[in-house]
């Protein structure tokens, strides 16, 4: 019982590292910039998670998007800003919906800044529109998927993300482009990787890949984060959940994607170090470009004490 209490669901939060070289092996306190603590565990609405942060990057700002859930409250997307990695401006909730929220992948297509955040509890996949250049407030521009639960699904539509382009062989094709939305869902308390496509992100349907599911696995069916353009590999970001949620992340070399073709292999197990930041695990990385520097968004996990753990254990032994 103790154990249980502890250990499945620790409280999260966002750390963001810099370096001057593109590296998998500095996520230290030495090239900490950034970092959320976990705190107020005993207040009356704590925070739970302050997780899945994403990075944008645009014109001189470097913006960070993460999901924000107190204790009994869905979540809403939030974002901080900075210009320089030393002064971050505070919080604001930039997207808030009646559903929780969480997974704030932002891109740019064409000019206009978009986000496709984790709905699940709506059972579909939704596409935002930025409302502003200071990107503060986001509204819907469409539905992009939509599917009911059903034969035994438990979770549906998670960690949602979207790459522009075809891939062989490493080799980003940006000519003759498509759209590929990955996704999951937890069937039976295990997760598939799914992989639609389409030609018109604003008006066309998706359609699931013939590869789909591209990956069936409690360790690399989930994702962690977008694609990654990591030295010339693209690679896909999966959070490893198949003995406990949010443990670690891993990547997945993506070496052929078509319209019709997906193949893909494992690049690096277990990429967040086991040190004083992330001793109980993370499920979230994210890369981008900034100032000269490489900038790698995470969260931590924490398994500590809580007034609601107990409520929440003495809630399920009851039913």
């Amino acid at each position: 019982m103790t154990d249980r209490i502890f250990r499945k669901e620790g409280a999260f939060a966002v750390a963001v590292f810099a370096n001057d070289r593109l590296t998998l092996d500095q996520l230290d306190e030495q090239h900490l910039v950034y970092m959320l603590d976990i705190k107020g565990l005993w207040k009356p609405k704590p925070v739970l998670y302050q997780a899945d942060s994403f990075l944008f990057v645009k014109d001189d700002t470097l913006y960070l998007f993460y999901e924000l859930q107190h204790w009994d409250d869905p979540g809403v997307i939030a974002m901080v800003k900075t210009k320089d990695l030393k002064n971050w401006t505070e919080p604001v909730v930039v997207l808030k919906q009646p559903f929780h929220l969480s997974f704030p992948y932002v891109f740019e297509d064409d000019g206009v800044v978009y986000m496709v955040p984790e709905s699940q509890e709506s059972d579909a996949i939704h596409l935002f529109r930025a409302d502003n250049d200071e990107l503060t407030s986001f509204s819907k521009v469409r539905t992009l998927l939509r599917q009911e639960r059903k034969d035994g699904i438990h979770f549906n539509f998670n960690d949602s993300h979207i790459f522009k382009g075809n891939s062989e062989k490493g080799k980003v094709n940006d000519s003759h482009s498509c759209y590929y939305l990955f996704t999951s869902y937890q069937k039976d308390w295990m997760y598939y990787q799914e992989l639609y496509v389409t030609d018109d992100l604003l008006h066309g349907e998706f359609t699931k890949h013939p590869c789909s599911p591209i990956c069936v696995s409690n360790e690399y069916g989930r994702n962690g984060g977008s694609l990654i353009d990591y030295d010339g590999h693209l690679l896909r970001v999966t959070q490893d959940c198949h003995a406990d949620y949010g443990d670690n992340v891993s990547l997945m070399e993506i070496t052929r994607l078509s319209a019709t073709e997906y193949e893909e292999r494992l690049f690096r197990r277990n990429v967040l170090p086991k040190n004083a930041i992330f001793r109980d695990g993370g499920h979230q990385l994210n890369i981008a470009r900034f100032k000269g520097k490489y900038i790698y968004a995470t969260d931590y996990k924490q398994n500590r004490w809580a007034w609601y753990r107990l409520w929440v254990a003495l809630r399920n032994k009851i039913v």
